[in-house]
Protein backbone atom coordinates (compact mmCIF):
# COMPACT_ATOMS: atom_id res chain seq x y z
CA UNK A 1 0.00 0.00 0.00
CA UNK A 2 1.16 3.48 -0.43
CA UNK A 3 -0.28 6.83 1.27
CA UNK A 4 -3.03 4.24 3.04
CA UNK A 5 -4.48 2.97 -0.60
CA UNK A 6 -3.88 -0.28 -2.34
CA UNK A 7 -1.58 0.52 -4.96
CA UNK A 8 -1.52 -0.14 -8.78
CA UNK A 9 0.86 -0.74 -11.24
CA UNK A 10 -0.10 0.88 -14.52
CA UNK A 11 2.16 -0.87 -17.76
CA UNK A 12 2.39 2.55 -19.88
CA UNK A 13 1.50 6.13 -20.17
CA UNK A 14 -0.06 6.02 -23.65
CA UNK A 15 -2.89 7.83 -24.29
CA UNK A 16 -5.59 5.54 -24.51
CA UNK A 17 -4.63 4.63 -20.77
CA UNK A 18 -5.74 7.66 -19.16
CA UNK A 19 -9.22 6.72 -18.93
CA UNK A 20 -8.28 3.65 -17.04
CA UNK A 21 -5.97 5.52 -15.08
CA UNK A 22 -8.42 7.58 -13.78
CA UNK A 23 -11.46 5.11 -13.26
CA UNK A 24 -8.62 3.52 -11.28
CA UNK A 25 -8.15 6.52 -9.28
CA UNK A 26 -12.23 6.26 -9.13
CA UNK A 27 -12.20 3.03 -7.63
CA UNK A 28 -9.97 4.05 -4.85
CA UNK A 29 -6.67 2.68 -6.13
CA UNK A 30 -3.33 4.68 -5.58
CA UNK A 31 -1.95 4.23 -9.67
CA UNK A 32 1.25 4.37 -10.36
CA UNK A 33 2.50 4.27 -14.55
CA UNK A 34 5.62 3.36 -15.71
CA UNK A 35 7.80 3.50 -19.16
CA UNK A 36 10.92 4.78 -20.52
CA UNK A 37 9.48 8.01 -21.64
CA UNK A 38 9.55 11.52 -19.41
CA UNK A 39 5.98 12.93 -20.66
CA UNK A 40 3.61 10.52 -21.31
CA UNK A 41 0.12 11.51 -21.30
CA UNK A 42 -0.78 8.91 -18.57
CA UNK A 43 1.85 10.39 -16.20
CA UNK A 44 0.72 13.66 -16.66
CA UNK A 45 -2.76 12.21 -14.70
CA UNK A 46 -0.95 8.93 -12.56
CA UNK A 47 -0.43 9.79 -8.75
CA UNK A 48 3.02 8.36 -9.21
CA UNK A 49 5.46 7.92 -11.93
CA UNK A 50 8.64 5.43 -13.03
CA UNK A 51 11.47 5.48 -15.54
CA UNK A 52 11.02 1.63 -15.66
CA UNK A 53 10.06 0.71 -19.44
CA UNK A 54 7.53 -2.21 -19.27
CA UNK A 55 9.73 -4.62 -20.65
CA UNK A 56 12.23 -4.40 -18.32
CA UNK A 57 10.59 -7.61 -16.14
CA UNK A 58 13.54 -7.07 -13.07
CA UNK A 59 13.18 -3.49 -13.09
CA UNK A 60 9.04 -3.98 -12.63
CA UNK A 61 9.84 -6.40 -9.97
CA UNK A 62 11.89 -4.12 -8.22
CA UNK A 63 9.89 -1.22 -8.48
CA UNK A 64 6.72 -3.12 -7.01
CA UNK A 65 8.61 -4.49 -3.96
CA UNK A 66 10.36 -0.88 -3.16
CA UNK A 67 6.95 1.08 -3.44
CA UNK A 68 4.96 -2.06 -1.55
CA UNK A 69 2.81 -2.54 -4.98
CA UNK A 70 -0.01 -4.41 -4.57
CA UNK A 71 -1.09 -5.42 -7.76
CA UNK A 72 -0.14 -4.87 -11.48
CA UNK A 73 -2.08 -4.67 -15.03
CA UNK A 74 -1.31 -4.63 -19.04
CA UNK A 75 -4.54 -3.34 -20.30
CA UNK A 76 -3.95 -2.66 -24.04
CA UNK A 77 -0.07 -2.31 -24.77
CA UNK A 78 0.96 -5.73 -26.91
CA UNK A 79 4.83 -5.46 -25.78
CA UNK A 80 3.40 -5.24 -21.85
CA UNK A 81 1.94 -8.64 -22.05
CA UNK A 82 4.56 -11.26 -21.14
CA UNK A 83 6.17 -8.70 -19.13
CA UNK A 84 2.88 -8.68 -17.45
CA UNK A 85 2.96 -12.55 -16.89
CA UNK A 86 6.49 -13.07 -15.56
CA UNK A 87 6.32 -10.13 -12.68
CA UNK A 88 2.69 -11.93 -11.65
CA UNK A 89 5.18 -15.02 -11.79
CA UNK A 90 8.31 -13.57 -10.14
CA UNK A 91 5.72 -11.89 -7.30
CA UNK A 92 3.38 -14.42 -6.71
CA UNK A 93 0.52 -12.59 -8.09
CA UNK A 94 -2.66 -14.04 -9.57
CA UNK A 95 -2.27 -13.47 -13.41
CA UNK A 96 -5.32 -14.04 -15.69
CA UNK A 97 -3.79 -15.84 -18.59
CA UNK A 98 -0.87 -18.57 -18.44
CA UNK A 99 2.57 -18.17 -20.19
CA UNK A 100 0.77 -20.21 -23.33
CA UNK A 101 -2.21 -18.90 -23.56
CA UNK A 102 -0.61 -15.34 -24.24
CA UNK A 103 1.86 -17.24 -26.69
CA UNK A 104 -0.92 -18.32 -28.79
CA UNK A 105 -2.87 -15.14 -28.90
CA UNK A 106 0.46 -13.20 -29.41
CA UNK A 107 2.01 -14.96 -32.18
CA UNK A 108 0.27 -15.58 -36.12
CA UNK A 109 2.21 -18.98 -36.24
CA UNK A 110 0.91 -20.30 -33.85
CA UNK A 111 -2.43 -18.92 -33.49
CA UNK A 112 -3.03 -20.66 -36.67
CA UNK A 113 -2.14 -24.01 -35.55
CA UNK A 114 -4.30 -23.55 -32.83
CA UNK A 115 -7.19 -22.76 -34.68
CA UNK A 116 -6.80 -25.39 -36.96
CA UNK A 117 -7.78 -27.99 -34.00
CA UNK A 118 -11.16 -26.51 -33.38
CA UNK A 119 -12.04 -26.07 -37.62
CA UNK A 120 -11.66 -21.80 -36.69
CA UNK A 121 -10.10 -20.55 -40.76
CA UNK A 122 -7.54 -18.65 -41.34
CA UNK A 123 -5.81 -16.84 -44.02
CA UNK A 124 -4.28 -19.46 -46.48
CA UNK A 125 -0.21 -19.04 -45.90
CA UNK A 126 2.29 -20.84 -46.47
CA UNK A 127 3.18 -22.10 -43.40
CA UNK A 128 7.04 -23.10 -42.29
CA UNK A 129 6.32 -23.19 -38.40
CA UNK A 130 7.33 -19.25 -38.88
CA UNK A 131 10.51 -20.16 -40.80
CA UNK A 132 11.80 -19.25 -44.13
CA UNK A 133 12.95 -21.43 -46.41
CA UNK A 134 13.70 -21.59 -50.26
CA UNK A 135 11.75 -23.84 -50.61
CA UNK A 136 8.69 -21.88 -49.04
CA UNK A 137 9.91 -18.64 -51.32
CA UNK A 138 9.41 -20.97 -54.89
CA UNK A 139 6.01 -22.36 -53.60
CA UNK A 140 5.00 -18.65 -53.13
CA UNK A 141 1.92 -17.38 -55.62
CA UNK A 142 1.78 -13.41 -55.38
CA UNK A 143 0.51 -11.20 -53.90
CA UNK A 144 1.27 -11.90 -50.25
CA UNK A 145 1.77 -10.17 -47.59
CA UNK A 146 4.44 -10.81 -45.43
CA UNK A 147 4.72 -10.00 -41.76
CA UNK A 148 6.55 -10.83 -38.38
CA UNK A 149 4.89 -13.71 -36.25
CA UNK A 150 4.90 -11.54 -33.12
CA UNK A 151 3.91 -8.20 -34.41
CA UNK A 152 0.89 -5.60 -34.16
CA UNK A 153 -0.06 -2.53 -35.42
CA UNK A 154 0.94 -3.71 -38.98
CA UNK A 155 4.01 -2.47 -38.50
CA UNK A 156 7.35 -4.86 -40.21
CA UNK A 157 4.27 -5.61 -42.60
CA UNK A 158 4.88 -5.97 -46.56
CA UNK A 159 2.50 -6.06 -49.50
CA UNK A 160 4.85 -8.37 -52.22
CA UNK A 161 4.22 -8.77 -55.52
CA UNK A 162 7.21 -10.64 -56.72
CA UNK A 163 10.39 -12.57 -55.23
CA UNK A 164 12.44 -9.48 -54.94
CA UNK A 165 9.61 -7.27 -53.02
CA UNK A 166 9.01 -10.77 -51.01
CA UNK A 167 13.12 -10.85 -50.09
CA UNK A 168 13.05 -7.54 -48.75
CA UNK A 169 9.75 -8.14 -47.21
CA UNK A 170 11.19 -11.11 -45.16
CA UNK A 171 13.88 -8.99 -44.17
CA UNK A 172 11.66 -6.26 -42.67
CA UNK A 173 9.36 -8.93 -40.94
CA UNK A 174 12.34 -10.31 -39.53
CA UNK A 175 13.73 -7.27 -37.73
CA UNK A 176 10.59 -5.96 -36.33
CA UNK A 177 10.05 -9.46 -34.70
CA UNK A 178 11.62 -10.88 -31.21
CA UNK A 179 11.46 -14.42 -32.18
CA UNK A 180 12.50 -13.60 -35.87
CA UNK A 181 9.64 -15.77 -36.72
CA UNK A 182 7.53 -14.48 -40.42
CA UNK A 183 4.46 -15.11 -41.29
CA UNK A 184 3.51 -15.11 -45.16
CA UNK A 185 -0.40 -15.50 -46.13
CA UNK A 186 -2.49 -14.98 -49.61
CA UNK A 187 -3.28 -11.36 -49.96
CA UNK A 188 -7.00 -11.25 -49.90
CA UNK A 189 -8.67 -8.43 -51.97
CA UNK A 190 -13.14 -7.19 -51.70
CA UNK A 191 -13.27 -8.91 -48.48
CA UNK A 192 -14.96 -6.88 -45.23
CA UNK A 193 -12.73 -7.09 -42.21
CA UNK A 194 -14.14 -7.14 -38.91
CA UNK A 195 -13.12 -7.44 -35.17
CA UNK A 196 -14.69 -9.49 -33.01
CA UNK A 197 -13.81 -9.00 -28.89
CA UNK A 198 -14.96 -11.60 -26.01
CA UNK A 199 -14.49 -11.55 -22.45
CA UNK A 200 -14.31 -14.34 -19.92
CA UNK A 201 -15.08 -14.59 -16.29
CA UNK A 202 -14.64 -17.40 -14.47
CA UNK A 203 -14.67 -19.52 -17.52
CA UNK A 204 -17.73 -17.80 -19.38
CA UNK A 205 -17.49 -16.20 -22.42
CA UNK A 206 -18.84 -13.32 -23.16
CA UNK A 207 -19.50 -11.44 -26.85
CA UNK A 208 -18.40 -7.84 -25.97
CA UNK A 209 -18.35 -6.63 -29.64
CA UNK A 210 -18.33 -6.99 -33.27
CA UNK A 211 -17.40 -4.22 -35.63
CA UNK A 212 -16.82 -3.73 -39.38
CA UNK A 213 -13.37 -2.13 -39.91
CA UNK A 214 -12.69 0.23 -43.09
CA UNK A 215 -9.28 0.97 -44.18
CA UNK A 216 -8.10 4.73 -45.08
CA UNK A 217 -6.01 4.83 -48.17
CA UNK A 218 -3.71 7.56 -49.48
CA UNK A 219 -4.93 9.57 -52.96
CA UNK A 220 -2.90 7.09 -55.02
CA UNK A 221 -4.68 3.85 -53.74
CA UNK A 222 -1.96 2.81 -51.13
CA UNK A 223 -3.25 1.23 -47.70
CA UNK A 224 -2.60 3.66 -44.98
CA UNK A 225 -4.10 2.44 -41.71
CA UNK A 226 -7.51 2.09 -39.91
CA UNK A 227 -10.30 4.50 -41.48
CA UNK A 228 -13.08 3.55 -39.08
CA UNK A 229 -14.49 0.94 -37.55
CA UNK A 230 -18.63 0.59 -37.15
CA UNK A 231 -21.00 -1.29 -34.47
CA UNK A 232 -22.73 -3.91 -34.88
CA UNK A 233 -21.07 -5.39 -37.68
CA UNK A 234 -23.34 -5.98 -40.73
CA UNK A 235 -22.45 -10.06 -40.55
CA UNK A 236 -22.93 -10.06 -36.72
CA UNK A 237 -25.56 -12.72 -37.27
CA UNK A 238 -23.80 -14.79 -39.78
CA UNK A 239 -21.13 -14.97 -36.90
CA UNK A 240 -23.17 -16.04 -34.73
CA UNK A 241 -25.01 -18.66 -36.66
CA UNK A 242 -21.93 -19.95 -37.98
CA UNK A 243 -18.70 -19.09 -36.38
CA UNK A 244 -19.40 -17.53 -32.69
CA UNK A 245 -19.49 -21.45 -31.36
CA UNK A 246 -16.22 -22.95 -32.30
CA UNK A 247 -14.12 -19.45 -31.15
CA UNK A 248 -15.81 -20.08 -27.72
CA UNK A 249 -14.80 -23.84 -28.54
CA UNK A 250 -11.13 -22.75 -28.83
CA UNK A 251 -11.08 -20.39 -25.86
CA UNK A 252 -12.76 -22.89 -23.25
CA UNK A 253 -10.10 -25.58 -24.58
CA UNK A 254 -7.03 -23.45 -24.35
CA UNK A 255 -8.39 -23.48 -20.30
CA UNK A 256 -9.12 -19.71 -20.22
CA UNK A 257 -10.94 -18.41 -17.02
CA UNK A 258 -10.51 -14.50 -17.53
CA UNK A 259 -9.65 -11.85 -19.38
CA UNK A 260 -10.79 -9.95 -22.57
CA UNK A 261 -9.51 -10.55 -26.31
CA UNK A 262 -10.03 -9.70 -29.85
CA UNK A 263 -10.21 -11.34 -33.53
CA UNK A 264 -9.31 -9.60 -36.06
CA UNK A 265 -10.70 -11.46 -39.30
CA UNK A 266 -12.18 -11.39 -42.35
CA UNK A 267 -15.39 -12.12 -43.87
CA UNK A 268 -15.51 -15.17 -46.38
CA UNK A 269 -19.15 -16.29 -47.52
CA UNK A 270 -20.31 -18.13 -44.25
CA UNK A 271 -16.90 -17.76 -42.07
CA UNK A 272 -14.44 -15.57 -40.96
CA UNK A 273 -10.53 -15.70 -42.04
CA UNK A 274 -8.78 -15.05 -38.62
CA UNK A 275 -5.79 -13.61 -39.13
CA UNK A 276 -5.01 -11.44 -35.61
CA UNK A 277 -5.25 -12.23 -32.16
CA UNK A 278 -4.70 -10.86 -28.98
CA UNK A 279 -5.39 -11.63 -25.13
CA UNK A 280 -5.75 -8.40 -24.15
CA UNK A 281 -8.27 -4.88 -24.58
CA UNK A 282 -7.74 -2.97 -27.57
CA UNK A 283 -5.93 0.25 -27.72
CA UNK A 284 -8.63 1.56 -29.61
CA UNK A 285 -11.04 2.15 -26.82
CA UNK A 286 -14.14 -0.02 -28.10
CA UNK A 287 -14.48 -1.10 -24.73
CA UNK A 288 -15.68 2.82 -23.55
CA UNK A 289 -18.81 2.05 -26.00
CA UNK A 290 -19.86 -1.35 -24.20
CA UNK A 291 -19.64 0.93 -21.14
CA UNK A 292 -21.96 3.20 -22.84
CA UNK A 293 -24.08 0.96 -24.00
CA UNK A 294 -24.65 -1.71 -21.15
CA UNK A 295 -22.85 -0.36 -18.02
CA UNK A 296 -19.89 -2.74 -17.50
CA UNK A 297 -16.55 -1.88 -17.67
CA UNK A 298 -14.10 -4.21 -19.08
CA UNK A 299 -11.25 -2.04 -17.84
CA UNK A 300 -12.65 -1.83 -14.50
CA UNK A 301 -12.88 -5.85 -14.92
CA UNK A 302 -9.14 -6.29 -15.19
CA UNK A 303 -8.49 -3.94 -12.56
CA UNK A 304 -10.79 -5.58 -10.27
CA UNK A 305 -8.53 -8.90 -11.19
CA UNK A 306 -5.23 -6.85 -10.68
CA UNK A 307 -6.40 -5.68 -6.82
CA UNK A 308 -8.54 -8.80 -6.11
CA UNK A 309 -8.03 -11.94 -8.03
CA UNK A 310 -11.33 -11.86 -9.82
CA UNK A 311 -12.96 -9.90 -12.27
CA UNK A 312 -16.44 -9.18 -10.30
CA UNK A 313 -19.54 -10.88 -9.95
CA UNK A 314 -20.79 -12.57 -12.53
CA UNK A 315 -23.99 -12.64 -12.35
CA UNK A 316 -23.65 -8.66 -12.77
CA UNK A 317 -21.25 -8.77 -15.29
CA UNK A 318 -23.20 -10.82 -17.69
CA UNK A 319 -25.36 -8.29 -19.53
CA UNK A 320 -22.22 -7.02 -21.58
CA UNK A 321 -23.28 -10.44 -23.76
CA UNK A 322 -24.08 -9.20 -26.98
CA UNK A 323 -25.51 -5.37 -25.51
CA UNK A 324 -23.25 -3.81 -28.30
CA UNK A 325 -26.14 -4.90 -30.54
CA UNK A 326 -28.69 -2.29 -29.28
CA UNK A 327 -27.09 0.52 -30.72
CA UNK A 328 -25.57 2.43 -33.68
CA UNK A 329 -21.90 2.79 -32.34
CA UNK A 330 -18.52 4.09 -34.06
CA UNK A 331 -14.70 4.36 -33.98
CA UNK A 332 -14.40 7.50 -36.38
CA UNK A 333 -10.89 7.86 -36.93
CA UNK A 334 -8.85 11.01 -38.57
CA UNK A 335 -5.52 10.41 -40.36
CA UNK A 336 -2.85 12.72 -41.01
CA UNK A 337 -0.28 12.03 -44.03
CA UNK A 338 3.31 12.38 -43.09
CA UNK A 339 4.95 15.72 -42.14
CA UNK A 340 4.23 17.90 -39.00
CA UNK A 341 1.13 18.76 -37.30
CA UNK A 342 0.74 22.47 -36.65
CA UNK A 343 -3.09 23.16 -35.74
CA UNK A 344 -5.50 20.42 -34.85
CA UNK A 345 -8.88 22.50 -35.52
CA UNK A 346 -12.43 21.90 -34.89
CA UNK A 347 -12.35 19.80 -32.11
CA UNK A 348 -14.61 21.49 -29.82
CA UNK A 349 -17.21 21.69 -32.20
CA UNK A 350 -16.98 18.05 -32.54
CA UNK A 351 -17.31 17.23 -29.03
CA UNK A 352 -20.74 18.92 -29.09
CA UNK A 353 -22.26 16.23 -31.51
CA UNK A 354 -24.63 14.29 -29.72
CA UNK A 355 -23.32 11.00 -30.38
CA UNK A 356 -19.84 11.86 -29.46
CA UNK A 357 -19.19 9.96 -25.80
CA UNK A 358 -15.55 10.90 -25.88
CA UNK A 359 -12.48 11.12 -27.83
CA UNK A 360 -8.69 9.44 -27.96
CA UNK A 361 -6.15 12.37 -29.01
CA UNK A 362 -3.28 10.57 -30.16
CA UNK A 363 -1.06 13.19 -31.66
CA UNK A 364 -1.14 16.94 -30.52
CA UNK A 365 -0.27 20.31 -32.01
CA UNK A 366 3.54 20.30 -32.72
CA UNK A 367 3.95 16.81 -33.30
CA UNK A 368 5.46 14.74 -36.45
CA UNK A 369 3.73 11.87 -38.42
CA UNK A 370 6.97 9.96 -39.39
CA UNK A 371 5.86 6.23 -40.22
CA UNK A 372 3.79 5.24 -43.08
CA UNK A 373 1.39 2.53 -42.89
CA UNK A 374 1.12 2.10 -39.38
CA UNK A 375 -0.95 3.30 -36.09
CA UNK A 376 1.29 6.25 -36.36
CA UNK A 377 -1.00 7.91 -38.76
CA UNK A 378 -3.82 8.35 -35.92
CA UNK A 379 -4.61 11.60 -35.15
CA UNK A 380 -7.62 10.89 -33.02
CA UNK A 381 -10.11 8.71 -32.49
CA UNK A 382 -14.29 10.07 -31.94
CA UNK A 383 -16.30 7.46 -29.87
CA UNK A 384 -19.58 7.94 -30.72
CA UNK A 385 -22.96 6.11 -29.65
CA UNK A 386 -26.35 6.65 -31.59
CA UNK A 387 -30.06 4.92 -31.11
CA UNK A 388 -30.02 4.74 -34.94
CA UNK A 389 -27.76 4.32 -37.44
CA UNK A 390 -29.62 7.59 -39.08
CA UNK A 391 -28.58 9.71 -36.44
CA UNK A 392 -24.88 8.26 -36.26
CA UNK A 393 -24.16 9.03 -40.00
CA UNK A 394 -25.81 12.74 -39.44
CA UNK A 395 -23.08 13.31 -36.86
CA UNK A 396 -20.48 11.23 -38.50
CA UNK A 397 -21.02 14.08 -41.61
CA UNK A 398 -21.34 16.85 -39.40
CA UNK A 399 -17.77 16.01 -37.73
CA UNK A 400 -16.10 15.09 -41.13
CA UNK A 401 -17.40 19.06 -41.82
CA UNK A 402 -14.95 20.71 -39.06
CA UNK A 403 -12.39 18.88 -38.15
CA UNK A 404 -8.74 19.10 -39.71
CA UNK A 405 -5.37 18.75 -39.03
CA UNK A 406 -3.34 21.59 -40.68
CA UNK A 407 0.55 21.73 -41.61
CA UNK A 408 2.29 25.33 -41.33
CA UNK A 409 1.28 26.67 -44.13
CA UNK A 410 -2.84 25.95 -42.97
CA UNK A 411 -2.76 23.43 -45.71
CA UNK A 412 -4.81 19.94 -44.32
CA UNK A 413 -3.05 17.17 -43.96
CA UNK A 414 -5.63 14.42 -43.27
CA UNK A 415 -6.17 11.39 -45.72
CA UNK A 416 -9.50 10.78 -47.23
CA UNK A 417 -12.13 10.67 -44.55
CA UNK A 418 -14.02 7.73 -44.20
CA UNK A 419 -16.74 7.16 -46.47
CA UNK A 420 -20.59 6.57 -44.58
CA UNK A 421 -22.47 5.66 -47.58
CA UNK A 422 -20.33 1.86 -47.06
CA UNK A 423 -22.29 0.98 -44.10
Amino acid sequence: MINGKKALLILGGAAQLCDIIEDAKRMGYYTVVTDYLEDSPGKRIADETAMVSIVDVDGLVDLCRKRNIDGIMNYCLDPGQKPYFRVCKELGWKCYGTEEQFNIMSNKDMFKKECAKYGISTIPGYDAEGDVTDEVIERVKYPVVVKPADGRASKGSSLCHNKEELLAGIKTALDYSDRKKVVIEKYLTGLQEVVIKYCIVEGEVFFTSMSDLYTCYTKDGTRAYIGSQTFPSRYVDMYLDKVDARVKSMIKGMGIQNGAMSWDGFVDGDDIRFFDPSFRMGGAQDWRIVDRICGVNISTLLTNFAMTGSMGDVEKIRKVDKAFVNKSSAMLYFLSGLGHIDRIVGLEESEKCDSVIGYHLSHEEGDDVTQFGTSDHVVIRFLMVADTKEKLKEDILKIQSVFDVLDKDGNSMLLPNFDIDVF
